[in-house]
C-alpha cells in the first residue's frame, strides 16, 4: 500500500509553483480580525514547541552578512526580466560557497521531512537554534542561487555538520541495500563509522512519493540556477563569467573545493591552537607557534587536486598526511597546508604529489610568499 505522507504532494506542488496567495511581506497578521487575534484557547504542544524553535532561531541569528554554513531562507525568485516569483512555501539554501559576487552554491533546505530520504540530513536540536521551517538538508540537491543579503537566517551549521552534508552528497553510489526502504520514517546510523547522522530511509520503488517530491524540489534547484545564471549574465561584472565557467560547475556539485572550505573551518581549532582531547580528558592546547601569521615565514606546500577527488578521499588523504589547510581554495584551485609541528615541508611535498588524487603538490619556501616577520 502506497504511504501517505504529509503534506500531499498536491499541496506542495502549488506553493512551489502556483502563485503565490500570500503577500512577499508578513503584514497579513496585521489584518487578523481583534477577536481571532486575542484567542485564549490552549495552543497544540506541537505548536508552542514550533513557536519555541522560532524564537530561539531569531534571537541566536540576527541580520548578517552570508557565510558558509549559514542557513537562509528564499521568499522568491529574482528574474533577469519582469517581476520576481513569490512562493506560498517556506524553504531554505544551505550556502556551501559563494562563487562570486552575491551567487552562492550550496544544497536545498526544506521543511517536508516527512518525505526524507537517506541523503536527507533531518535536522535535530543539537545542530543548534534552528527554525522549523529549515526541517532536514537535502544533501541530494546542490543549488545556485542569488542572495540579496536580507533574507532570514534560519538556523548555522557547525563544520561537523556541514562536513556531514558534503559526504551525504558524495554518496551517490552508497551502499545502503542493509537498510529497508520505509517512507516516513527516520533514524539514527553513523555516517563513514564515526559521525552520527539522523536520515530517512532508501528510496523505494517507482511508486514510493518520495520520488515525486524530490522531482518537485530538483524543478525548483534548476529555476534557481537558471535565474542565478540570468543574474550573472546581466550584471556584466569584469571576469566573473570566466569564473563561473572554471569554478561555478565545481561548486554546484559537492567536489573537493567544498571539502577544503569545511576542512579548513574543522581545523580552525587547531590553527589557532586547540585541538579535540578524549571525552575523559581536559581540554589539551597546543602552543601558539600554529597560527597563521607566526607560520607565514614557514615553508608550505600548494596543492591542486583532481577536480573529480571525492570529498572523503580529499580529507582522508591530508589527515593522512599531517597537513593543516591554512589557506584557499584559490580562483585556481590551489590550497596551502602546512606540515605538522616538527615535520618537513619537503617531505609532505613528495608525499602529496605521490598521491593519485592530486594534480600538483610543490614546496613554496618563504622567500616565494609574503613574509611576516
Amino acid at each position: 500500500m502506497r504511504p501517505l505522507l504529509y503534506p500531499p504532494l498536491a499541496m506542495i506542488e502549488a506553493d512551489l509553483f502556483g502563485k503565490a496567495d500570500r503577500p512577499h511581506d508578513d503584514g497579513a497578521a496585521a489584518s487578523v480580525p481583534a477577536a481571532i487575534a486575542v484567542c485564549h484557547a490552549d495552543m497544540p504542544a506541537f505548536l508552542v514547541d514550533m513557536v519555541r524553535r522560532r524564537i530561539a532561531a531569531d534571537a541566536a541569528h540576527p541580520p548578517q552578512a552570508p557565510a558558509v554554513g549559514q542557513i537562509r531562507r528564499l521568499d522568491c525568485i529574482a528574474l533577469p526580466h519582469g517581476p520576481s516569483r513569490q512562493f506560498g512555501r517556506s524553504f531554505a539554501v544551505l550556502l556551501g560557497a559563494c562563487v562570486g559576487g552575491t551567487r552562492w552554491s550550496g544544497w536545498m533546505v526544506a521543511q517536508e521531512s516527512d518525505y526524507a530520504a537517506d541523503r536527507d540530513l533531518v535536522l535535530q536540536e543539537e545542530d543548534g537554534a534552528i527554525a522549523p521551517e529549515a526541517a532536514m538538508v537535502q544533501a541530494w540537491n546542490p543549488v545556485v542561487c542569488q542572495l540579496r543579503g536580507d533574507e532570514a537566517i534560519l538556523g548555522s551549521l557547525s563544520p561537523q555538520a556541514l562536513g556531514a552534508v558534503m559526504h551525504l552528497a558524495e554518496a551517490r553510489r552508497a551502499d545502503r541495500t542493509w537498510l529497508a526502504s520505509r517512507p516516513g520514517r527516520i533514524g539514527a546510523w553513523d555516517l563513514d563509522g564515526r559521525i552520527p547522522v539522523v536520515t530517512g530511509t532508501p528510496l523505494g520503488a517507482e511508486d514510493d512519493p518520495r520520488r515525486a517530491y524530490q522531482a518537485l524540489y530538483g524543478r525548483l534547484a534548476q529555476e534557481l540556477r537558471t535565474a542565478a545564471a540570468g543574474q550573472g549574465r546581466t550584471a556584466g561584472r569584469a571576469g566573473w563569467r570566466d569564473l563561473y565557467e572554471r569554478l561555478g560547475a565545481r561548486l554546484v556539485r559537492p567536489a573537493w573545493t567544498f571539502a577544503m572550505m569545511a576542512l579548513a573551518a574543522v581545523q580552525g581549532a587547531w590553527i589557532l591552537g586547540v585541538h579535540h582531547s578524549p571525552a575523559d580528558d581536559p581540554a589539551v592546547y597546543r602552543s601558539g607557534t600554529r597560527t597563521p601569521g607566526t607560520d607565514a615565514c614557514a615553508p608550505r606546500v600548494r596543492i591542486v587536486f583532481r577536480t573529480d577527488a571525492p570529498y572523503a578521499e580529499v580529507v582522508l588523504a591530508l589527515r593522512r598526511v599531517g597537513a593543516t589547510v591554512v589557506q584557499g581554495p584559490s580562483e585556481d584551485g590551489e590550497i596551502w597546508v602546512l606540515p605538522e609541528a616538527g615535520s618537513d615541508a619537503g617531505q609532505l611535498a613528495e608525499a602529496l604529489a605521490g598521491g593519485p588524487l592530486v594534480e600538483r603538490a610543490d614546496l613554496v619556501v618563504p622567500d616565494s610568499h609574503p613574509c611576516i616577520e
